[in-house]
């Protein structure tokens, strides 16, 4: 039985100690791919390409609550805002960004940044057929969820995802509890 248990330890510190070294040397090319799969996320959203030389710059706006990026483009002329927003899907933590012209006045897009939700269902949100009902919403009214209807922009509706029903509810709820913040935030900027 001791020796059962010396064997056991040893085995139990030994993975321990590869755990920590490997995430001790691969911590920092983890957050430069966060940091990548970030501006990615905002290029996508002000539709540029974020491997070009003289592309738009993102900067953190401070103080905002939710976070909030600005775009500019290499003139300094204020492109949009995204705002980085969390939701708790079916599978678990969806990080996404919201992007919103220079007037706040129209969603512009949304991106992903982080999602784990379930391929083929819940996954399904990265698609762009999902991600283009966004574009053109009003940023000043609620989102409806609509299902098995096509939706209406007019009426600022978002078909969820079938099969995928609680994600679609995270993402369009968390939109709607922030957006009129980030709005206000904006506006304020703006004066």
């Amino acid at each position: 039985m001791k020796q059962m248990i010396i064997v056991l330890t040893g085995v139990m510190v030994f993975s321990g100690l590869a755990l920590a070294a490997a995430y001790s040397g691969l911590s920092e090319r983890i957050e430069e791919n966060r940091i990548a799969a970030l501006n990615a996320s905002l290029a996508a959203i002000f539709d540029v390409d974020p491997d070009a030389a003289d592309g738009p710059s993102f900067d953190l706006v401070d103080g905002s609550d939710p976070l909030m990026y600005r775009g500019k483009d290499t003139d300094g002329t204020v492109l949009g805002y995204a705002i980085r927003l969390q939701a708790q899907g079916y599978g678990g933590a969806i990080s996404m960004l919201v992007g919103l012209d220079a007037d706040a006045e129209r969603i512009i897009g949304i991106s992903f940044v982080e999602q784990v939700e379930t391929p083929g269902l819940g996954g399904r949100i990265t698609e762009e057929v999902f991600r283009s009902q966004f574009r053109g919403l009003d940023a000043d009214r609620a989102l409806e969820l609509v299902r098995n209807v096509p939706p209406d922009p007019d009426r600022n509706e978002v078909q969820a995802i079938t099969g995928a029903t609680i994600t679609s509810i995270a993402i369009v709820g968390r939109i709607n509890e922030r957006l009129g913040d980030a709005v206000e935030l904006i506006e304020r900027q703006e004066r």
